[in-house]
């Protein structure tokens, strides 16, 4: 009954626009919050399906949003990047976005092996908030049950989580407990005894490894907690107590939030107490106020939930300026989603027609549609409202974030409130605060790509960018210098533009020396999400031996890039292939050749002897051939036609004209190249100005093509439809066609509105 000498006092705080804290300090910490506050972006990426074969394509939609889910017009240059679960780069495309959305394919080949796969998804402004606010989803390639597992002693790893961030004396204590088995929550049973082995508490609504305990924590007591997972038994010390000081509690009421701050009998014989609670989600303040404590030892700041942000949002208590408490909570707010349905309107011979209604509501939406089977189950790993309500605002990978936003599942709220507790918090300094949750400028917003050079002598102080078909795409005055760069380009992988002077009587006059810097464009240094904790570690006790994580040591779910898979080549090389195999028909035997820049005002005869030492020589004055090294030749093939020696001695072809240059190896150091050239030279127009190609840019999205089904198998990884491009009318209605005829269908479909309401529904058709 140690608890009842203790008062209990209510306080309700309405929150309203004069609640105003009286600190000086409090009130410039406020200020530093909102003084230049960064616009926060966040993305979803929802593909067609989540398990895929070695053949398939991933077809995906990007959403990018403004902290209110509004589609964000600020960005217009996604990277959208596929990882292995060794942490492999295999591929990364750049997805143009326009007003908040775009679509694009990772595709995948052969060579991958069967497993476990991670997209990753990033706007270079979201650089600003560090590596927590990726997107990240997981998804299968080929049969995940046939991998093989190593026989190895399991990998053990126990977190404790005080709520607010540290236990005190005498007061009741929330803590929290983490345990993962090779990186992996797993549920298990527990409690906490104290140092005469009595049962202090039991752990309550464990899920993936996480649950929670409330227990009284007497000064002259030490405990220990005990864990039982996998049939094994695991025992470590509970840290210390702080002597003095505060505790914090969050608890759910329904409407309301209840903020319970609460102290012990030494901190109040040290006279009053002031302390400053602020209540934000990053750096968007929702109110702040001041608390004393001098008569009372515990306070209940009752909020309702109207006032907080929708998703996840943190309490911070400071302390003489001094951050010493956090908490996240997470508040839902139905009326920000919106409810659908599909009805059958037509059912043609190959097809059926839909239409999607919004059940209340007339906003218009941009939606995504997966159509699959309706005996495929779908496990979706993450949606849009899991991507824009809780992982942007967490640390780490999240396990299936999809879970706790799927009304289905009852305990969901519950479960949350499990992942944010075990979130764990380091007390640290104000300044250290303000730039964790606002911080600084650094990193721009994209809004296309850049082009910079030099152009010498200066023909006008007009230059223009000019497109193949001849088309001026945009014009910069030079005011006399030499430099100059193009910004916010729209340019795909692969475009072609040309640069020419424009005279003041519109006349176009090709430069005479022009020189071009790789297309300019924010660099990302791609790497899979690596989890650490954020815990203080404890010896643990286990029957048998077992490896501990420090609490500075990397978890291995997922590990640093160590470098782009080799087979990506190959994948290149494939698309070669299939573009010229009908002009020559053994040109799966070539490779490609990268040809470097400095190479692209040159002769192809030029090239070859600088960049592979293929030398053309005349013998006795009687035939021309391409000379290897010693008594080596090569083999020359322009368009497949292989140059005899009279091609070869008038050869004058640029290399402004070569597309594509490929090689094989003949043994015995003999070589035979295979060169083709561009549709404007086989057409014979003659280009007076250089085209420059550019390697980097926008990747362009493919027309999507529906898989061939065998009507009498139906493979959970085969899909029967995606439609990435669903918009609603006034009247909140869309209809659209699903091909092939099934008797039943499952859809996935996900989307925003303009106002920022979120559409997430899995229906399975009647």
């Amino acid at each position: 009954m140690k608890q009842a000498r203790y008062i209990l006092f209510y306080f309700l705080l309405l929150f309203s626009a004069t609640t105003i804290a009286q600190d000086t300090s409090a009130d410039s910490l406020v200020t530093a919050l909102q003084k230049n506050q960064l616009f926060f972006e966040k993305v979803f990426i929802h593909t067609n399906k989540t398990k895929y074969d070695k053949d398939d394509t991933i077809w995906f939609k990007a959403y990018v949003a403004s902290s209110t889910n509004k589609p964000s017009l600020k960005t217009t240059l996604l990277y959208v990047s596929l990882f292995s679960e060794t942490g492999q780069l295999i591929e990364v495309q750049n997805i143009l976005i326009n007003k908040g959305v775009g679509s694009g394919q990772l595709e995948l080949f052969d060579t991958l092996e069967y497993g476990d796969y991670y997209i990753q998804a990033h706007t270079n402004f979201m650089k600003n908030f560090g590596e927590e606010n990726t997107f990240v989803s997981k998804i299968s390639i080929g049969d995940t049950t046939t991998k093989n597992n190593k026989d190895s002693d399991d990998l053990y790893d126990v977190q404790l989580f005080p709520e607010g961030g540290y236990l005190l004396e005498n007061v009741e204590n929330v803590i929290a407990v983490k345990a993962l088995v090779n990186g992996k929550g797993l549920d298990f049973t527990g409690e906490i005894i104290d140092s005469k082995n009595k049962v202090i508490t039991h752990f309550e609504n464990p899920y993936l490894g996480m649950a929670t305990g409330a227990f009284f924590y007497d000064k002259s007591e030490k405990y220990q907690v005990i864990i039982r997972v996998k049939d094994t038994v695991l025992k470590m010390e509970v840290p210390l107590a702080k002597k003095e000081g505060l505790s914090l509690k969050v608890v759910d009421r329904n409407d309301f939030v209840d903020v319970q701050l609460q102290t012990n009998k030494e901190t109040l014989q040290r006279q009053k107490e002031n302390y400053f609670v602020l209540f934000h989600q990053n750096n968007k303040v929702v109110n702040y106020t001041d608390i004393v404590l001098s008569d009372t030892s515990k306070v209940v700041l009752q909020i309702n939930k109207d006032d907080f942000f929708n998703g996840v949002n943190t309490v911070t208590v400071f302390k003489k300026n001094t951050p010493i408490l956090e908490r996240k909570f997470f508040v839902y707010k139905d009326h920000t989603k919106i409810d659908i349905k599909i009805e059958k309107q037509l059912k043609e011979k190959d097809s059926s027609v839909f239409k999607l209604k919004m059940i209340a509501g007339s906003e218009r939406a941009n939606l995504s549609a997966s159509v699959m089977s309706g005996k495929t189950q779908i496990a979706e790993e993450t949606n849009i409202e899991s991507a824009f309500l809780l992982t942007p605002y967490v640390k780490g990978y999240i396990e299936k974030p999809s879970y706790y936003l799927n009304k289905k599942n009852a305990d969901r709220l519950q479960h949350i409130d499990l992942l944010l507790l075990t979130q764990g918090w380091t007390q640290y300094a104000a300044y250290q605060f303000v730039n964790n949750v606002n911080p600084e400028y650094k990193y721009d917003f994209e809004l296309g790509f850049k082009l910079s050079g030099h152009a010498t002598p200066l023909g006008s102080n007009n230059l223009a960018l000019i497109s193949e078909d001849n088309k001026v795409i945009d014009k910069i005055f030079l005011n006399n210098k030499l430099d100059f760069t193009f910004k916010n380009l729209l340019i795909y992988k692969g475009d072609a533009v040309k640069l020419s002077f424009v005279k003041p009587d519109n006349e176009l006059a090709k430069p005479e020396n022009m020189t071009l810097d790789s297309v300019v464009y924010s660099k990302m240094e791609f790497k899979p999400i690596v989890l650490k904790s954020n815990y203080t570690s404890v010896a643990i006790e286990k029957e048998h031996d077992f490896v501990f994580y420090e609490a500075d040591a990397t978890r291995l779910d997922t590990v640093n890039v160590s470098g782009r898979i080799k087979t990506k080549a190959l994948l290149e090389k494939t698309k070669l292939v299939r573009k010229y195999k009908k002009t020559t028909f053994d040109i799966g035997k070539y490779m490609p050749l990268e040809v470097a820049d400095r190479y692209k005002k040159e002769l192809l005869l030029g090239y070859l002897e600088r960049a592979e030492g293929a030398r053309l020589v005349n013998w006795k004055g009687l035939e021309w051939y391409l000379e290897l090294g010693v008594e080596k030749e090569a083999f020359l093939f322009i368009d497949g036609k292989r140059m005899e020696s009279e091609d070869l001695g008038g050869l004058k072809l640029e290399m402004k004209d070569v597309e594509n240059v490929m090689v094989q190896p003949l043994g015995k150091g003999f070589r035979a190249y295979q060169v083709f050239t561009t549709d404007n030279y086989k057409k014979g127009i003659v280009e007076l100005y250089q085209n420059y190609v550019f390697d980097y840019g926008y990747n362009s999205a493919k027309k999507y093509y529906t898989p061939i089904h065998d009507f009498n198998l139906q493979n959970e990884a085969t899909e029967i439809d995606w439609k990435p491009i669903l918009e609603t009318n006034t009247n909140g209605e869309v209809v659209f066609k699903v091909k092939n005829n099934f008797s039943g269908y499952t859809f996935s479909i996900q989307g925003f509105t303009k106002s920022g309401k979120l559409i997430s529904e899995i229906i399975v058709e009647e």
